[in-house]
């Protein structure tokens, strides 16, 4: 099932949202980019009603007022839940996504019945740095970014394109405000308040955020699951549809 947008107003803040799916809810928190779309979420559907409400600066989302640091962005995700009703969710969250997900799930634990944290970022790891995206070139960035190029089939323009330059930079303006820098140096301690029980997956040919970061976040998050998927890069979902499976089967296996 796909999943379909829709805009609600979120203390006077237009916010798109994509959403499909019933039964129980599942709240998917994108990365720093969302030009590979959210298609490869849909199996998703099948067992839990879908939600992935889209950041200030992101699609139809208003980029003001501003939402800046750690706390806005963990505060304008709780009331987007409450304008949506949703008190308690499965919390998915990818990249910077995870980064997300981790403060939300350590600041509302008792909004969080599972944490799924994929590939996140935020863990200072010198012995695996992070690339400078900014300096690749385009062709370089997006071969970060994945290793499957048919990801990108149909998404990138071929020509001047202002609207897609202008989304793009409504993005980059946002991650300027609130991103915390090349890490987040106060993730060890928020993370050891976590008590949600979570999975972290990683792609092991992870070229955006390094696999080695991994085993820094499983020793901040010690009762968490570790599962990683060889040849996979960083955008692991449209890569991988097994790492969806992988949500599912661990959901399940807790309400066992």
């Amino acid at each position: 099932m796909t999943l379909s947008s829709r805009t609600i107003q979120v203390k006077k803040r237009r916010t798109e949202v994509l959403a499909a799916g019933q039964q129980e809810p599942l709240v998917l928190l994108h990365g720093g980019g969302i030009v590979e779309g959210f298609d490869c979420f849909a199996p998703l559907t099948e067992r839990f009603a879908v939600t992935a409400p889209l950041m200030p600066g992101y699609g139809a989302t208003e980029l003001d007022p501003p939402v800046t640091g750690r706390d806005q962005v963990t505060e304008n995700l709780r009331d987007v839940l409450d304008e949506l009703g949703i008190e308690r969710t499965v919390l998915v969250g990818h990249s910077l996504g995870g980064w997300r997900a981790a403060a939300f799930a350590a600041r509302f634990p008792e909004r969080v019945s599972e944490l799924i944290l994929a590939a996140p970022f935020g863990m200072d790891v010198p012995e695996h740095p992070l690339p400078d995206m900014m300096s690749m070139g385009p062709a370089e960035r997006l071969a970060a970014l994945t290793n499957d190029p048919s990801i990108w089939e149909g998404r990138l323009p071929t020509g001047p394109d202002p609207a897609f330059e202008a989304a793009r930079a409504g993005e980059g303006q946002s991650i300027m405000r609130f991103h915390p820098g090349p890490h987040d140096p106060d993730l060890p301690g928020i993370l050891s308040s976590i008590s949600a029980p979570t999975l972290i997956l990683w792609g092991e040919d992870d070229r955006t955020i390094p696999a080695g970061h991994a085993d820094a976040w499983h020793k901040a998050l010690p009762q968490a699951s570790v599962k990683t998927f060889p040849g996979a890069g960083h955008l692991l979902f449209h890569e991988r549809p097994d790492a969806l499976a992988a949500i599912v089967e661990f959901v399940e296996s807790k309400r066992a």
